[in-house]
């Protein structure tokens, strides 16, 4: 069942409409990111053997020295990729080669290739396309600290020349040449440039320990020395775990026979991997798919939905009044993504307003003049990305594609990339400090714990109360809003931690702060006024305190952190080059990269009503907490959750994104962001709705995209719409309340039956329970599928794919129940249950228990005065209770399949006075449960008239039901 937003359907034929059918290039793109991958590793090969004792190779030998290398490659790569973007797009114009360099030079390098030329000892193609290159970006940014454009970030590739020309020859095949076929870049989209540079960073440089190979369907590299000294069975399931690779029952054997690396090779030989053919040496570079892209949360994001979220997101803006806009209301606008990655939603902004641009000098009569021939659209397109558009990431070389991808959609040759030095930042866009904060000690930067430092901590947030209420009325009412934005982060931080800190301190504590403190009181009454005189609120003073956070806590300086009582004397000396505290400031400043956002962009924080007035775009989706949780520094987390009120309960990136764009709107300015559903409606993301909807207010009808929007990923998402309140309309923002998702998949009978449902008394929640064992990683290893006890392998366990409706199936797997380190229940927990509801499905599916044990992937039923076993195991497995399931919660229908003890916990009983039906379904249990044979036919129909008369269905309603059942199938036994 399509889980679509009609919204977004009518935004893509307008899309079509307006601009044309897309190109047919997202195949194209998957195909070529496979190709630029062997690519890159044909850059990687080239390096090495050009130099392989080089330093710059020595310095891969460390994590970071990989890191820088592994980087420079890929600027490498996308370099050329840009140089045949811009070559297909006529930017390349004016020289001898007709505006085509790079097809000029693999068919210079061919010719050569096919007179019998040794193109391995030639050194003379990469310095061509070097030149070329920094030719284009001369004159360009200069800001970009190891960006694409930056010619000193990669001083290997501008050195001697590293890449010999066989090396570019089959680089530029793979980039050319797909099926034989001349690649067109021009059929690609611009945005297409970030599904590349994602394929590229989606690769880990590693170090190789032992001799390796890499091994087919997904290219992942396995140490041959370490996989020899598995025994044999547990070298096969080590890659199958490792490397997705599954074999046969030969190949197996040969595998778990090997006594020798070269065994162990000639075994796999067949399943090597043609994009690192041959063994890679120990203490060889090779590249690895690995986990750097789901740490940066960065995945390319459709244009469908880029242009559906900047058409709503804009809509209200352009269209103010009810009449369509003015030259000037178009060029006015600030657009802002504090997540740029490689530009996609700026670029679609830059369309969008660029054709609403042209629309109105055409209105208005008064378009600016035009050199012979070109377009009107053209020049607009170019003013609005000098204009209006703004943007941040972390990523360098992210940044760059940006600047390059917007050149290239506006399509000037003539047009520098300078035009946008200024408007796309290098930094972080959670990290930084505002000018109304640093005026104060940050005392939750610099909490160690324990009583001492609560007392201090407290002290310290009663004076930056007092400041920031002296403040207010010189502010006015922007700086009463962010006054009031930082008393509400304080005070979120201060309910969750302050009763730990009170227990804490004792009495003897609280005088010993007394007595150290007394000596420097009167210098904190007055610390942040001097510290205000003694220093210009500019990039010194704000990294200086914002260093603070991050000041470290051991080592040689640790001894110099200011205190309250220095922290005057600390921001004086933040200008002095000899204070090696203003030295430490620099450096973190500069290892962190702050943002600070006023500063970074002074023409929309300066205006009377300071602000973007839109932010736009697809933040990381990073959870620190959870099964898929990434490791977060302690000073970033404590730096996070002392002041952005999103990082609680359900620690994300995306909701910190969520709370930091929201805030960087100007009253009445328009928020697009592509989030995770999950975020409209769990639970655990409640303080980021909180934290949202205390700036702004939703639009009614949130766009559900579905689950599989971005190719690689099963993850349901949403577009998160909404606009930017003034004080005076700020809603109370307590509850956190679930966002209104638009439902393109229920009619008015579906819709009412739903609600009236939904409005019912749920089952009593002690019919329902966690029981399953929680299996860890190391567990896993305890576990076994065979279906007979093979020592020590003994004890048999289900999952859920063992359960079917009114069907428990014999156990497929067995555990080493005396080797497993998590809990395992005794045999008495595991007799006490009377249900299996299997986890893994979209509704209900129930059989009897037998007591055997059960991993977490099953739930456990129960029974009580009123349901027996019998009763509740056919109520669940009903048509009209799994509709409900499965129409209630968006977690059912879209993304992986689970039912969660919350979801039966909230299953609607039977209304009052329909409670005697209770005991026909009981009947009807103990006949077909015991029989663990499953649901005939004709029992299904009399199980669903009961459960149907239960709930007082009409018959048009009991027909909404069986055709979602029709069309709904039980999944398969298997999965």
């Amino acid at each position: 069942m399509s889980t679509e937003s009609p919204q977004l359907s009518a935004a893509q034929r307008r899309d079509r409409e307006r601009v044309g059918a897309f190109a047919p290039p997202d195949n194209l793109a998957r195909q070529l990111r496979e190709q630029a991958q062997g690519a890159l590793v044909e850059l990687l090969r080239g390096f090495q053997a050009a130099d392989p004792q080089g330093p710059d190779l020595a310095r891969g030998g460390t994590a970071a020295g990989r890191r820088h290398l592994h980087a420079g490659l890929v600027a490498a790569l996308m370099r050329i990729i840009f140089l045949l973007y811009a070559e297909s797009r006529g930017l390349l114009a004016g020289g001898p080669d007709g505006g085509a360099p790079l097809a000029r030079l693999l068919d210079e390098l061919e010719a050569e290739r096919r007179r019998g030329g040794d193109l391995e000892r030639r050194r003379g193609a990469w310095a061509r396309v070097a030149a070329l290159f920094r030719a284009l970006v001369d004159g360009g940014p200069r800001d970009g600290r190891g960006g694409l454009c930056d010619p000193d970030a990669f001083p290997f590739l501008e050195s001697a020349p590293w890449a010999g020309d066989g090396v570019l020859h089959r680089v530029l095949l793979a980039l050319l040449v797909h099926g034989g076929a001349p690649v067109r870049y021009g059929d690609l989209e611009v945005e297409h440039l970030g599904t590349l540079y994602e394929g590229l960073i989606a690769l880990d440089l590693e170090l190789a320990e032992g001799e390796s190979m890499a091994l087919l369907p997904s290219h992942v590299v396995v140490d041959l020395e370490a996989l020899l000294a598995l025994p044999g069975a547990e070298r096969l399931a080590r890659l199958e775990t490792a490397a997705d690779l599954k074999l046969g029952v030969r190949h197996a054997a040969a595998v778990a026979a090997a006594g020798s690396v070269e065994d162990l090779a000639q075994a796999l030989a067949r399943r090597a991997s043609p994009r690192q053919p041959g063994r890679i040496a120990r203490g060889a570079l090779y590249l690895q798919p690995g986990q750097i892209r789901r740490r940066a949360g960065s995945y390319y994001t459709p244009r469908d939905i880029t242009c559906h979220v900047v058409e709503r997101t804009l809509a209200p803006l352009l269209h103010a009044g009810g009449r369509p806009p003015a030259p000037g209301d178009v060029l006015s606008l600030a657009v802002c993504d504090p997540a740029m990655g490689s530009g996609a939603f700026l670029v679609e902004a830059c369309r969008q307003l660029g054709a609403h641009l042209a629309a109105a000098w055409q209105r208005a009569g008064a378009a600016p003049c035009l050199a012979p021939g070109e377009p009107p659209l053209r020049r607009a397109m170019a003013l609005v990305a000098e204009r209006c558009l703004y943007g941040v990431d972390l990523d360098p070389l992210a940044v760059d594609l940006a600047r390059l991808s917007l050149w290239l959609v506006v399509g000037q040759a003539d047009l520098p990339l300078s035009f946008l030095d200024g408007k796309l930042r290098c930094g972080d866009s959670l990290v930084g400090a505002s000018r109304a904060e640093i005026g104060a000690f940050p005392a939750d930067a610099c909490s160690r714990g324990g009583a001492v430092d609560a007392a201090v901590e407290r002290r310290a947030r009663r004076a930056m109360a007092r400041q920031a209420a002296a403040r207010r009325p010189a502010e006015g009412a922007a700086g009463a809003e962010a006054a009031a934005g930082a008393e509400a982060a304080a005070g979120a931080e201060a309910a969750e931690g302050a009763a730990g800190a009170e227990a804490a301190e004792g009495a003897a504590g609280a005088e010993a702060v007394e007595g150290a403190a007394g000596a420097e009181a009167a210098e904190r009454a007055t610390g942040a006024e001097e510290a205000e005189r003694a220093v210009g609120v500019d990039q010194v003073a704000l990294d200086a305190w914002m260093a603070l956070w991050f000041w470290p806590p051991a080592g040689e300086l640790a001894v110099a952190a200011p205190t309250p009582g220095t922290f005057a004397r600390h921001m004086a000396a933040a200008r002095d080059p000899a204070d090696p505290r203003a030295a430490l400031s620099r450096r973190i400043a500069e290892e962190r990269r702050f943002l600070h956002w006023e500063l970074a962009f002074p023409g929309v924080f300066d205006r009377p009503e300071p602000g973007f007035d839109a932010v736009i775009g697809n933040p990381p989706w990073v959870a620190y907490v959870g099964r898929a949780a990434q490791p977060i520094a302690p000073e970033v987390f404590n730096l996070h959750l002392r002041r952005n009120p999103a990082f609680h309960g359900y620690r994300s990136l995306h909701g910190l994104f969520v709370h930091r764009a929201a805030s960087l709107l100007r009253p009445g300015g328009r928020l697009g962001l592509v989030v995770p559903t999950s975020v409209s409606d769990l639970d655990g993301y409640g303080p980021t709705r909180r934290a949202h909807d205390a700036l702004c207010a939703v639009d009614h009808d949130l766009p559900s995209f579905g689950s599989d929007a971005f190719e690689g990923v099963f993850q349901p998402c949403m577009g998160l719409l909404s606009t930017r309140v003034g004080p005076a309309s700020r809603r109370a923002a307590a509850a956190g309340a679930a966002w209104p998702l638009a439902r393109s998949d229920l009619d008015l009978v579906s819709r009412r039956l739903l609600e009236r449902l939904s409005a019912l008394v749920p089952l009593p929640a002690a019919l329902f329970g966690e029981r399953g064992f929680q299996t860890s990683a190391e567990d896993a290893e305890r576990i076994r599928r065979a279906d007979v006890p093979v020592p020590p392998y003994t004890c048999p366990i289900r999952e859920g794919t063992d359960v079917g409706e009114l069907i428990a199936r014999a156990p497929r797997h067995h555990v080493d129940r005396a080797a497993v380190k998590g809990r395992f229940r005794k045999d008495e927990d595991w007799k006490a249950v009377r249900l299996l509801i299997r986890q893994t499905a979209r509704y209900p599916i129930a059989a009897l228990s037998d007591g055997l044990p059960f991993r977490n992937s099953i739930l456990a039923g129960f029974c009580d005065a009123t349901w027996s076993a019998y009763a509740l195991l056919c109520y669940l497995n009903s048509s009209p209770v799994r509709w409900w399931h499965y129409t209630r919660h968006r977690d059912a229908r879209e993304g992986m399949p689970q039912v969660k003890i919350a979801h039966l916990r909230a299953i609607p009983a039977p209304p009052p006075g329909r409670g005697d039906l209770i005991a026909a379904l009981d009947a009807l249990g103990r006949e077909l449960g015991p029989a663990n044979a499953g649901l005939p036919v004709e029992a299904r129909r009399h199980l669903d008239a009961v459960v149907a008369t239960m709930l007082e269905m009409t018959e048009e309603e009991q027909r909404c039901v069986a055709a979602w059942a029709a069309a709904t199938p039980l999944p398969r036994p298997d999965g």
